[in-house]
Order: C-alpha cells, then structure tokens, then sequence
C-alpha cells in the first residue's frame, strides 16, 4: 500500500471511532414470553438543554388478539429529563367480548409521550446521554437521547 493511501485509511479509521455510538432512534423489546412487543420510536436522537422530544410509544400482542377485555399500563422513567404523561393506560378488547361491536385493529396500542431535557445537565449519564425507560411487565425498553451542547 502506498504511504499516502495508508494516510488516508488510517484518518478514515481514526474518523469512525472518534464519532462513538450514536444512540438508535427506534428501540423495541419483547416480554420473556414472546407475547407482547413493545418499541419506543423518536424522529431524532439529539436534544438541546430543555428542549423536548416527542416520542411513539407502540404496544403490539404478538399473540393475535387476546380472549378477554383488559387494561394495563405503560409505566415511564426518565434520566436526565422527565416523561409527560409518565403512564399510558390501554384497553385490549378480547374476542369474547359480546360488547364490543367495533372493527379495526385490536392487537395494537399506539399513543405519544414527550421526553423533556433537563436544563441541567449534571443528570446525563457518563456518555452524555439521557434516557427513556417504558416499563411494561416484565419488559424494560430504553431510549438513549444524545445531549448536544448549546
């Protein structure tokens, strides 16, 4: 290899690792039981101090629609900012619902949440990150948030 082709790779090389691990945009996670999917999805995974985020929160059954009519919840944490609403409350109508007369989909649950940064930024991780936790049963999907500098 020439001497300045090797240059150029080596400053290729040591570009990508400088720029580190941009956090995903969209997370998902399933239940230990293969039953429920649960994804966070945000349109960018940068915020300025006190900016806010708004983000997609999706509940899917994986098993076809339930038997039985149900509520649950979503419940959410935040690192180095807060969540609004910080609990989303669903109903799944099961198939032997007689009450039920409606059509469309009921193995779905979509709603919206807002991550809010911190004005602070001593709450950020060591990766300069702040985080969104939504906690369904035993499934725990985590939303890493970059923190740009102003």
């Amino acid at each position: 290899m020439k001497p300045i082709s090797m240059i150029i790779a080596l400053g290729a090389l040591l570009l990508f690792a400088a720029c580190g691990d941009e956090p995903e945009r969209i997370v998902s996670g399933e239940t230990e039981d293969g039953r429920w999917e649960l994804t966070l999805e945000a349109r960018k995974n940068a915020l300025r101090s006190g900016k806010a985020l708004p983000v997609r929160v999706t509940l899917v059954s994986l098993a076809g629609q339930p038997a039985a009519t149900f509520r649950d919840t979503i419940d959410f944490v935040a690192n180095a900012g807060s969540v609004s609403p910080n609990r989303l409350v669903f109903t799944f109508v099961g198939a032997e619902d007689m009450t039920y007369t409606g059509v469309g989909n009921t193995t779905q649950f979509s709603d919206w949440v807002t991550y809010t940064l911190s004005t602070s930024s001593s709450q950020a991780n060591e990766e300069r990150q702040g985080e969104m936790s939504a906690l369904f049963r035993d499934l725990e999907a985590v939303l890493k948030i970059r923190i740009v500098q102003d």
